[in-house]
């Protein structure tokens, strides 16, 4: 118990001093904050070399793809894409610190009158929404800035990061203006009461990291990336509705671009699944045609991998998802 009270008193410690140190970064001026954290990912970009190497290559496959401009410069648009990481990072601890209002009168939403009547129709029908988004723009900012204007809470959806301490960090930033945190895996039957009172979910779509019967192999601006299913999967179970997202910073302005509804039909199955999770990497895919420079480039989002012989399910929480469909 002694060592059990000493190690959560150490871990309050270190959390604490991290917000001490960071205090003052967020009340730096505005333009130099920016600067500092264009800075940080570039430096970021000679230092990580590994992920480096996988932005640039990713981004010449996508060219000789036919899925970016041929006269793009890889390199160039690998350094600008961890310069804006490195910009969402530093923004992130201004939101930490001192909330949504640092970015009032910063971001514009459009498309978003739709969501409005959604969001209307999901108290009366109970019919939650499923919120997604992508790696892009401040991605962290778009689960809190979005259902903020709009006079909503959302549940956002997230994987542990590998340690108490940014795991500590990230949910304090996106339960800022009271949203709630629910972890990616093991969680598949609160998102689903969730849903099914109503409620709003928001998650990340377009990184590889499900196998098995809740992803499918799909293309992905010219070439097959696993694609997860499972977002699509819990909105046709519950009859709630998908809003794709996108996010793209312009300066210290953001913009948050809301895609058109998708609704499951009343005999959904998997043609449905394989051809609306087309249709938003597609969506995606045309994006960052437009800005690429906005998107993650440094993750492998073509790898395909492969479950464990041993395993027969697809992913952590797999089975209890499909529990949770006949419940």
């Amino acid at each position: 118990m002694a060592e059990s009270t000493s190690a959560s008193f150490l871990k309050k410690i270190i959390i604490w001093l991290f917000l001490a140190i960071t205090l003052p970064i967020a009340y730096l001026p505005r333009r130099f904050c920016l600067a500092l954290g264009g800075l940080g990912g570039r430096l970021f970009f000679i230092l990580l070399r590994r992920r480096k190497d996988i932005a640039i290559d990713n981004i010449v496959q996508a060219i000789k793809n036919g899925a970016l401009d041929p006269d793009l410069d890889p390199v160039a648009t690998a350094r600008t894409s961890f310069a804006n990481l490195g910009r969402t990072a530093i923004e992130s601890l201004c939101l930490l610190h001192r909330g949504l209002k640092y970015f009032r009168g910063r971001f514009t939403i459009s498309g978003g009158e739709e969501l409005s009547q959604l969001l209307i129709e999901s108290q009366t029908s109970r019919r939650g929404i499923v919120f997604l988004t992508a790696h892009s723009g401040n991605w962290e900012l778009s689960a809190i800035a979005v259902p903020n204007q709009f006079g909503f809470k959302a549940s956002v959806v997230g994987r542990t990061q590998g340690g108490f301490f940014s795991n500590e960090i990230l949910t304090k930033i996106r339960t800022q203006t009271g949203n709630d945190f629910i972890l990616k895996y093991g969680g598949a039957k609160t998102m689903l009461q969730l849903l099914r009172s109503g409620g709003i979910l928001g998650t990340l779509f377009d990184q590889a990291d499900i196998v098995g019967n809740s992803g499918a192999k799909l293309d992905f601006m010219g070439k097959p990336a696993l694609t997860t299913l499972g977002p699509l999967k819990l909105a046709a179970k519950t009859g709630a509705a998908v809003i794709p997202c996108f996010c793209r910073r312009e300066g210290d302005h953001h913009y948050f671009s809301i895609a058109p509804a998708i609704t499951a039909p009343p005999d959904w199955g998997q043609q449905w699944l394989l051809s609306t999770a087309q249709s938003l990497n597609d969506q995606l895919g045309d994006f960052i045609r437009r800005y690429p420079d906005q998107w993650m480039w440094g993750h492998r989002r073509w790898k395909i991998p492969q479950p464990p012989k041993h395993q027969t399910s697809s992913f952590k929480g797999e089975s209890e998802l499909k529990n949770s469909y006949n419940s």
